[in-house]
């Protein structure tokens, strides 16, 4: 990790303090506007570069334009919130990543574009139409270009024949026949809560039941409203602040107050963060872990793991283990055309996933 980096990490408190990820959202890149930053070239580091201050001037809860590049504002303190602590979050930067397919070997990009597509609805949209995805606990998200109108017209229709269908059978349930109105976002009530303004599309589950219009307004106001994830867990403000730019990113910590485990390696870790970033030459990959005490992350067990999955990490340059409190992680360069986040051997060697699920790689 480069020295201003690391300053940063140290001058901001980003190791474990309150109202973080609000500090990170003007260190993360532009990658969601599809910005050609790649680990081949150099980037700045100044707050005056348009590739990495977000647009103040946009209005994210409107239909009328979505800075999209900090994708961090559209996740919702779960303090404040309907959310859950301890959601986990996939981000994937869809226009950043076509923009290498040349470059990253078929096998790969086969299997990343399988995963970046499934927050995707392309029921209701063209996936072409669509700049960045992110998922997090009940919510698809997605930004881009839309019509909004055309989408209502097909929930619309999806809603009516679906009722029509049911009340052969069974009385239906009570739902909304008119969108809501909220914040430049038109809400329809599909059984699924979808959320559409021309720049975002968002599909809540129908999990959330009596819930989902609450939930669905928590994500619209996180932008600028209701704080952010970070601001209330600590693990997830550690493991982003290490995050420059990406371009693909998974991230699974655990809740604050330890009622919940993910059972990680050995159980004593509180979160993982796997973070790839694309060039033209070299791709560059930030792993991070948490820890529940600052003497379990120093105790090389980040270390010990990136030494014996040799077969995964291998390829990788670089991956020195730093330490900040209860923070561990590492940054390397892997060849873009040896890539594979889901094959341990490369992109010619076939899928592990004995112990690891396609969701959770590495």
């Amino acid at each position: 990790m480069p020295r201003s980096r690391r300053t940063l990490l140290k001058t901001a408190g980003l190791a474990f303090s309150s109202g973080t990820l609000a500090s990170i959202a003007g260190c993360l890149g532009d990658p969601s506007t599809g910005s050609s930053g790649s680990p081949d070239e150099p980037t700045s580091d100044s707050p005056t570069s348009s590739d990495s201050t977000p647009d103040e001037s946009s209005t994210p809860n409107s239909s009328e334009g979505t800075a999209t590049s900090d994708f961090a504002r559209w996740l919702p303190d779960p303090t404040k919130t309907p959310l859950r602590d301890g959601y986990e979050i996939l981000y994937f930067d869809l226009k950043a990543i076509r923009s290498h397919q040349d470059s990253i070997h078929e096998n790969a990009y086969s299997r990343l574009e399988d995963q970046m597509l499934r927050p995707v609805p392309s029921e209701y949209v063209d996936k072409t139409a669509v700049d960045a995805a992110l998922s997090f606990d009940d919510v698809r998200l997605v930004l881009g270009s839309f019509d909004p109108e055309a989408i209502g017209e097909k929930l619309t229709s999806d809603r009516q024949s679906s009722t029509t269908t049911q009340s052969s059978t069974t009385a239906t349930q009570t739902t909304r026949t008119e969108p809501e109105h909220y914040k430049g976002f038109d809400l329809y009530d599909t059984g699924y809560v979808y959320a559409v303004s021309e720049n975002v599309l968002m599909e809540v589950s129908s999990w959330q039941k009596d819930n989902s219009f609450e939930y669905t307004k928590a994500v619209i106001d996180a932008p600028g409203e209701t704080g952010h994830y970070g601001d209330s867990n600590e693990y997830v403000a550690a493991m982003m602040g290490v995050v420059d730019e990406n371009h693909a990113l998974w991230c699974y910590p655990e809740n604050m107050d330890g009622s919940m485990s993910r059972g990680f390696r050995k159980d004593i870790i509180t979160g993982e963060l796997k973070s790839w970033r694309f060039g033209t030459e070299t791709t560059h990959l930030t792993f991070a872990n948490t820890y529940p005490n600052a003497e379990a992350a120093e105790s090389g067990e980040l270390s010990d793991h990136i030494e014996s999955e040799s077969k995964r990490f291998g390829a990788y340059d670089g991956l020195d283990v730093e330490t900040e409190g209860r923070l561990a992680w590492t940054a390397g360069t892997i060849p873009t055309k040896e890539f594979d986040h889901l094959a341990a051997g490369g992109p010619d060697d076939g899928v592990y996933t004995t112990h690891q699920s396609r969701r959770n790689p590495f």
